[in-house]
């Protein structure tokens, strides 16, 4: 059983739409590509990623990646196009890990 969940009622090409709007005029936008933005746009405010991100960092590294394989396997399943993208994306946030879980365990946990 996955902890990280996409939003059911997503509507992947409503999200494109806005996401291709916005593109275009927000500077903010340009370090990536609109794939790429719509992947993290996806991760961070139509999953419950956002709920469990600091959590899951303080699991083994075997355990957030297949967390994180699924949760973009699901996201490439909703468009095809953008399975190379997602490969990419997991590769950052996996080089990412022992950063998050170092900080995890240092403040996170401590706080608790």
């Amino acid at each position: 059983m996955t902890v990280l969940k996409i939003d059911p009622n997503l509507d992947i090409k409503s999200v494109k739409n806005s996401l291709a709007r916005s593109f275009n005029k927000d500077i903010s936008y340009k370090n990536y590509t609109l794939e790429v933005s719509l992947i993290y746009k996806i991760i961070h405010e139509h999953s419950n990623y956002e709920d469990y991100q600091w959590e899951l960092y303080g699991y083994g590294k075997g355990f957030v990646e297949a967390e994180l394989k699924s949760l973009l396997f699901k996201i490439s399943e909703l468009d095809k196009t953008l399975t190379w993208d997602c490969l990419t994306i997991l590769s950052r946030y996996m080089n990412l890990y022992k950063t998050r879980n170092q900080i995890n365990k240092k403040y996170i946990r401590s706080c608790i």
